[in-house]
């Protein structure tokens, strides 16, 4: 579980929205892209085919038909996607992901630039699919990733289930520090910070959980 997206333009939600319809316009929103490249490259390639029967060049026939099958194949997944979002990731690996959206927003008690926090659940604005449970969170801590262009700043969540990085920029840093001042308390078996012992800690509730979920038989 993570994601890697830009930092987006502030957008307020209200507790009178549908955090489930917010999702699915977040993933179907995603396929978008991919679908209209595919579509493009097919549809290039079968107007290079159609060019290639009129002036009977069947070698150029032949390779546009070789090649089109390609992105074909690629348009259909994302158009499938599109119109099936219960078939994309968040959605497949968690089944009451629409659910606990709906009762995130519902009760929303706070939300800035970069989150929107309820009682028992709070999300990134960046990417409001990414729903995390305040029971599975076991740490988080700031990571710095600096390039020869550009340095990026993102908030880690670790949880049981894996780890959500959510970005923000340097002038939000006394905003995210807010905001996890806010959202620490309400994590039960949380630990702030990267260190040795935090991440040994992590791992350890990591594997006690993995055990308790199969001797449930749930994984």
């Amino acid at each position: 579980m993570g994601y890697k997206g830009e930092i987006m333009e502030d957008i307020q939600y209200t507790n009178t929205m549908k955090g489930s319809e917010l999702v699915l316009q977040t993933v179907k929103k995603r396929q978008k892209p991919g679908m209209i490249v595919f579509t493009v490259l097919t549809a290039i390639l079968f107007l290079l085919g159609v060019v290639g029967f009129i002036i009977e060049n069947y070698v150029l026939v032949a390779v546009a038909i070789m090649f089109m099958w390609i992105p074909l194949i690629f348009m259909i997944i994302f158009i499938v996607r599109y119109t099936h979002p219960m078939k994309c990731n968040p959605l497949k690996k968690n089944p009451v992901l629409l659910k606990q959206a709906d009762w995130m927003i519902a009760n929303m008690n706070y939300q800035d630039e970069i989150l929107i926090i309820s009682p028992n659940f709070f999300a990134p604005k960046s990417d409001i699919s990414a729903v995390i449970p305040v029971q599975e969170v076991l740490l988080m801590y700031k990571r710095v990733v600096t390039t020869n262009l550009t340095t990026m700043y993102f908030w880690v969540v670790d949880t049981v289930r894996g780890s959500v990085s959510i970005p923000y920029t340097k002038k939000q840093e006394e905003l995210i520090s807010r905001s996890v001042q806010i959202l620490t308390p309400l994590c039960p078996y949380v630990k702030v910070g990267h260190s040795q012992e935090n991440l040994n800690y992590r791992e350890y509730m990591k594997t006690m959980w993995e055990q308790t979920q199969k001797n449930q038989g749930t994984m």
